[in-house]
């Protein structure tokens, strides 16, 4: 009896829902999604919701999610149903709780066309594709600010998303939606995305989310949002108030984002009523707590001006962009709908690349490939950076090249630089032939390749001159030699982004265990954010084994830590690396001797102005090293 009460429960949780949620990371978009309908973070967390350029920490969206109406047939007749993935809630709340829509299968599949990437599938259609299904088969009852109980409409969603890192195309992530009728025949159904676009900087708040009382105030209702007819876009803009544009402030938050409806099928979108409904935010309001009002939401064909939501007034505007009708949809018919949530650090750039994603959207996205980035292993030491990377670009085949053996590998380009958005480009080498400088590989040819995971990495660059304790952001790339009709085409720098921070290895420096800066003046160069856990200084020329203690003169013991300079990777100062934030790169390639402290005692405060001493025990030879460090803090800073 026992084992056979395992075996049910055991088959009972096997065939529980694995509700999952992931970033994308491949482009210069972060937006989470999840595996059923829903879109963003909801800023639960600190994690991109929709962050552009990634990295950055500027935020543009709350939340977004698939609305699905239509007239059906239920045990009891005809009625009207609109399954959504989101409707009006608090920010911070779990969307997988108020959802509709649950999970079938397992999770979020991601593949990639990136010939040498763990997840390269030729299934694939970009260079991150992250696929799931849903349905709204499950009978739910009223949960938070979903007041009915849910009727199904009984539809299977096969969703896929897109990203490129081509740089044309590096900033927008399409949604695909493919809505299955498994039921009766339905009637004039409307398709629609729900959102909330809301522009602000998270690197300005010390607490989360960002609600009235944190930072510099809410920024919910600081939003210019507009309605672009033509390419069927919303687009929204960070705005303090007005008037506008002088009032907005836009070197707060000077990117700008949207969303855009790209196609439809069967028919063309040109064909159908495309509609634009906004309300300001208001969780619970009787006048969109039922179906027939949700479903009256996205069969009205009248497309609102979301300008009248005046910023820094009291109005957030929530947006749902629907499209139909379709009629009929019988059993076994499939409806496809495409959005693409798009960004641009100006207006221009902007319209550009929703233009782009459009173009794309018309050639099904079958965009070009160069060959891809090669894999790349980072090392850091005393003032250099060390490269290492493997020549697997050089045999990847192109088949609509006319190179001989549709191979058009042409070089590598190498970038590195302080700037996280914009690393410059500090070497290039091509091949020695009639394109490019022929500066020809041999001299970062290695005569013996590395070796790293079981991969041989024949080609080595040290890069001198740099500083110590600062953060560099790199990347290298390879192009292709292009021909008369198609110029020549780079991989994207973010396929295999780096950040690494120069510093002496263990025992490559005479000098025993150092501070610095020493004093230490709150906001270093290199702190990033006003906040106190952004802050960090360094000690340097570490045991690779070494215990870490920290006193006041008075020896009262303030931080102490386990330092492992092989397992170290910066976690202990959210300014240096956070892994809920810092999703553009892997984490930081450090030295193996190097700690970074965020001021923040062993108690969770941050540490006064003053004179500490520090003690480190080698583990290895147990021998002990100890000195001082000063530390002068600002009245500046905000926890």
């Amino acid at each position: 009896m026992l084992a056979a009460a395992l075996v049910l429960a055991a088959s009972a949780a096997a065939d529980e829902p694995r509700f999952a949620t992931t970033v994308t990371d491949i482009n210069r978009v972060g937006l989470t999604l999840s595996n059923y309908g829903f879109f963003g973070n909801n800023f639960r967390s600190r994690s991109p919701s929709l962050e552009y350029p990634l990295g950055s920490g500027y935020e543009h969206m709350s939340r977004a999610g698939l609305w699905v109406g239509a007239e059906a047939l239920g045990d009891d007749g005809l009625f009207t149903g609109v399954t959504t993935a989101i409707v009006d809630n608090a920010q911070g709340s779990n969307g997988s709780f108020e959802t509709e829509f649950t999970p079938v299968g397992n999770g979020l599949r991601q593949l990639s066309r990136i010939a040498n990437s763990r997840f390269y599938s030729p299934e694939a259609i970009s260079d991150q594709d992250f696929l799931c299904s849903y349905n709204d088969q499950t009978v739910r009852d009223p949960a938070g600010n979903q007041h009915e109980r849910h009727r199904p409409l009984d539809i299977l969603v096969e969703q896929r998303t897109l990203a490129f890192s081509l740089e044309v195309a590096d900033a927008f992530v399409v949604a695909r939606f493919s809505i299955v009728n498994q039921g009766p025949a339905l009637r004039h159904v409307y398709l629609g995305l729900y959102s909330q676009f809301v522009s602000g900087d998270k690197n300005a708040y010390s607490t989360w989310p960002p609600s009235t009382g944190s930072g510099p105030g809410s920024w919910y209702y600081k939003t210019r949002a507009e309605f672009d007819s033509a390419r069927r876009l919303y687009k929204e803009h960070y705005c303090a108030g007005t008037p506008y544009p002088e009032g907005c402030q836009f070197a707060y938050c000077p990117p700008w984002a949207g969303v855009m409806l790209l196609g439809v099928s069967p028919g063309r979108v040109e064909d159908k009523t495309v509609s634009l409904a906004w309300w300001t935010y208001s969780p619970g309001d009787t006048l969109r707590d039922s179906d027939a009002e949700l479903y009256s939401i996205l069969a009205n064909p009248v497309r609102m001006d979301p300008r009248d939501c005046v910023p820094n007034t009291g109005c957030s505007p929530i947006m749902v962009m629907g499209v139909g009708p379709f009629d009929p949809v019988l059993p076994g018919d499939t409806l496809h709908v495409d959005y693409a949530f798009v960004a641009g650090m100006d207006e221009a750039t902007f319209l550009r690349n929703a233009d782009f994603a459009q173009f794309a959207s018309d050639i099904h996205f079958v965009l070009p490939a160069p060959p891809p980035s090669p894999r790349l292993h980072v090392e850091s030491g005393a003032n250099r950076v060390d490269l290492f990377w493997d020549d697997s670009p050089e045999h990847v085949e192109d088949t609509t090249s006319p190179a001989p053996g549709h191979l058009d590998f042409e070089g590598y380009r190498v970038y590195l630089g302080l700037d996280r958005q914009n690393p410059g480009r500090v070497a290039q080498f091509d091949l020695p032939d009639t394109a490019g400088f022929n500066t020809g590989l041999e001299t970062i040819r290695l005569e013996t390749p590395r070796v790293f995971d079981g991969i041989p990495y024949r080609y080595h660059l040290s890069v001198p001159g740099l500083r110590d304790g600062f953060q560099y952001y790199g990347a290298i790339t390879s192009y292709d030699v292009g021909d008369g009709q198609v110029p020549s085409l780079e991989s994207g720098i973010s396929q295999n982004k780096f950040v690494v921070v120069p510093g002496p290895r263990p025992g490559e420096s005479a000098r025993g265990v150092t501070v610095f800066p020493n004093p230490y003046r709150v906001e270093a160069r290199w702190d990033r954010g006003a906040q106190v856990r952004d802050h960090y200084l360094w000690f340097a020329n570490l045991p690779r084994h070494a215990m870490l203690r920290i006193f006041t003169l008075a020896g009262d013991l303030v931080f102490e830590t386990r330092f492992d300079g092989d397992r170290y990777q910066g976690e202990s100062a959210r300014g240096l690396y956070d892994r809920r934030q810092d999703l553009d790169t892997s984490p930081p390639s450090l030295s193996g001797s190097s700690f970074a402290w965020n001021l923040i005692t062993r108690e969770g405060q941050a540490v006064a102005s003053g004179l500490y001493v520090y003690a480190v025990e080698d583990l290895d030879r147990k021998a002990v090293s100890r000195g001082k460090f000063l530390v002068v803090k600002s009245d500046r800073e905000s926890f």
